[in-house]
C-alpha cells in the first residue's frame, strides 16, 4: 500500500469550545420593615408647599378654631366656677365681681345685690312665677348649691300643681290676680330657706286654696231665719199704707152717699 495510506490521518483539531461563564447567583432578597421611600417629585419638598388640608379648605385650615363658650350662657354655676370658666374660655369680661352675691339673667327677679341679701332672689310684681322659675333654671344663674337645689324642689311643686295654679298663688303676669297675692306668699328662692320645708308649705297653700274653692256656701243659722220671718220688713209696711188709705176713703164716700 502506498505510504500515504499508512500515514495516520491528520485531523485538524476541533476548536475548543469557549468556556461558558457561570450564571450569576441570584441576588438574595432582603426585606426591611421600613420599606422603600416613595419617589418624591421634583420641587415637592420645597418650603411653603401647600398641604392637602390647605388645598381643600384654604386659609380656614390655618385659622385656630374658635372656642365654644355656649356653656357660659346656660345653667347654674357657683361664682368661683363661673369666673374660672369665663377666663378659660377667653371671656373674662362676662364675670362681674358682684356675682359673688348671686346673679341671674332671668327676667322678673330682684337681684341679691339689689337688696343686700346673698343668694336671695325675690319675684317682682307682675311676673309669672312659673315662667320666671323656668328662666332661672335655664340660666345663666350664679348662686350657691343650696339655692340651686331649692329651685329644683320648687320646680317639682310647680310641675305637680300646674302653671296656672302656681301663678295664681305665687306670682302672676295678670295684674288683677297678682295684686291679690300676699307679699309673703310670692315666689322666693333663697339659700336661707334651704333648711325650711318651703315646698311642703307651698303645697299646703295650694291645698287650702282648693278646699276654700270647693267649700259649699254656709247657710244662715236657724235662729236668724226665724227672726227674719217674725220681723216685718219696712218695705212691706210701706206697701200696705196706700191700701189702708184707699179703704178709708172708700168708707167715707159710702157714708156720704147714705146720708
Amino acid at each position: 500500500m502506498p505510504d500515504r495510506e499508512l500515514e495516520p490521518e491528520k485531523i485538524a483539531p476541533e476548536a475548543a469550545p469557549e468556556p461558558v461563564a457561570p450564571a450569576p447567583a441570584e441576588t438574595e432578597q432582603q426585606f426591611s420593615t421600613e420599606g422603600d421611600l416613595p419617589a418624591i417629585a421634583e420641587g415637592s419638598g420645597a418650603v411653603g408647599a401647600a398641604t392637602a388640608s390647605e388645598l381643600a379648605f384654604g386659609d380656614k385650615a390655618q385659622a385656630e378654631p374658635a372656642k365654644d363658650t355656649s356653656h357660659l350662657d346656660r345653667g347654674i354655676h357657683t361664682w368661683d366656677h363661673y369666673r374660672a370658666a369665663c377666663e378659660a374660655a377667653g371671656k373674662p369680661e362676662k364675670y362681674q365681681d358682684h356675682y359673688r352675691s348671686g346673679h341671674t339673667e332671668a327676667k322678673g327677679w330682684t337681684q341679691p345685690y339689689e337688696h343686700k341679701a346673698v343668694n336671695d332672689f325675690q319675684l317682682k310684681r307682675g311676673y309669672s312665677a312659673s315662667a320666671a322659675l323656668e328662666a332661672f333654671l335655664a340660666g345663666p344663674t350664679i348662686t350657691d348649691y343650696r339655692a340651686a337645689l331649692l329651685a329644683e324642689e320648687i320646680d317639682e311643686v310647680r310641675d305637680e300643681m300646674g302653671d296656672i295654679k302656681f301663678d295664681l298663688l305665687f306670682g302672676s303676669a295678670n295684674g288683677d290676680l297678682d295684686g291679690k297675692i300676699p307679699g309673703g306668699q310670692r315666689l322666693r328662692i333663697s339659700s336661707a330657706l334651704y333648711t325650711t320645708p318651703l315646698p311642703d308649705q307651698m303645697k299646703a297653700i295650694a291645698a287650702e286654696y282648693d278646699a276654700n274653692l270647693n267649700k259649699p256656701a254656709e247657710e244662715p243659722p236657724v235662729a236668724e231665719l226665724e227672726a227674719r220671718t217674725e220681723e216685718k220688713p219696712e218695705a212691706m209696711e210701706e206697701a200696705e199704707e196706700p191700701e189702708l188709705v184707699r179703704d178709708e176713703l172708700g168708707l167715707e164716700e159710702a157714708e156720704r152717699e147714705l146720708a
